[in-house]
């Protein structure tokens, strides 16, 4: 099979790549600049094409010419999220690619519409896919990506002091997925006898609350570092700085109050999901959350 990484550069895309290689897949990747791609990943691609701008309809049309399948993992920004997924689905159709993952590793984004922009932006793509496209993409709830948390939001983890900061709880458990784990859930779902047919997946890692983190992070490091929790308030207090932000910044301001979003919505179970489907892919084995501090000896 070629497969078609839109977004390679990303920290789904490598992770998708290096499975589809583990087995045996043809990839192709799609980016504004191959020199992201680790090396280990570049030297194995089938080819690569450059994206110019988010609206490279030309370089979309090369890029989907002879795939079986399309993972896209562009950038959680809204214009790629809907405008450039929009455009690579229409060169799908275009290249007669029946296979498309779309953009959507995150908690349930069908449910609760309005509290959070950018799954009203998931839901509007997969809405207007469904009415007007012959494709009918696959999207994978994973909950919390855990590299995102633990590698990219420092609101979240602070890699200086090994904190980890919250609202709520310290014992109310988020779903996690490793990027690693995503790359072989996605890989099983693009190759699945029925992955033309699309729908919507729910898979996880592990659950771990505040105090889980701390304790795992501190049995992975052997006691050479410690981990520490910082609560910053209630539930409530986390939605008073959502509406806050909201009400300060509006929906175009969004990235200034996004982790207030996660911050109430993830406690208040607005998008929560059974990870029904981890059954469905055997062949996947579940990070733990000690494995991937293990793992992951940056964080």
């Amino acid at each position: 099979m070629l497969v078609l990484i839109a977004g390679i550069t990303g920290f789904v895309g490598i992770p998708c790549a290096r499975s589809a290689f583990a087995r045996g897949h043809k990839v192709r990747g799609l980016a504004r600049n191959i020199n992201n791609v680790p090396e280990d990943v570049r030297n194995q691609l089938e080819g690569f094409e450059t994206l110019s701008s988010p609206y490279d309809i030309a370089a979309m049309d090369r890029a989907t010419k002879g795939v079986d399948a399309i993972i896209c993992s562009f950038a959680a920004i809204p214009e790629m999220f809907m405008e450039s997924q929009l455009l690579l689905l229409r060169a799908a159709e275009r290249a007669g690619v029946k296979i498309f993952h779309a953009t959507s590793w995150n908690y349930d984004w069908t449910l609760s519409p309005g509290s959070h922009e950018l799954y009203d932006d998931m839901r509007g793509f997969a809405h207007h896919v469904a009415v007007s496209s012959t494709i009918k993409p696959i999207y994978m709830f994973t909950g919390a990506i855990a590299e995102y948390y633990f590698k990219r939001s420092p609101y979240d983890w602070d890699p200086d002091t090994k904190t980890f900061n919250f609202h709520g709880p310290s014992t109310f458990p988020t779903r996690y997925t490793t990027a690693e784990d995503i790359g072989n859930y996605v890989l099983e779902a693009i190759t699945a006898p029925d992955a033309a047919d699309g729908g919507f997946i729910r898979v996880q890692s592990f659950e771990a609350s505040p105090e889980d983190i701390v304790k795992a992070y501190n049995t992975a490091r052997e006691g050479r570092t410690t981990a520490k929790l910082n609560c910053l308030g209630s539930v409530e207090d986390a939605e008073n700085k959502l509406n806050e932000g909201r009400t300060k910044n509006g929906k175009s301001g969004w990235y200034n109050f996004i982790r207030y979003i996660y911050q109430y919505h993830i406690p208040a179970r607005s998008w929560d999901y059974e990870p029904v489907d981890v059954a469905r892919f055997p062949n996947v084995k579940q990070t733990s959350l000690e494995e991937f501090f293990r793992h992951n000896p940056d964080v």
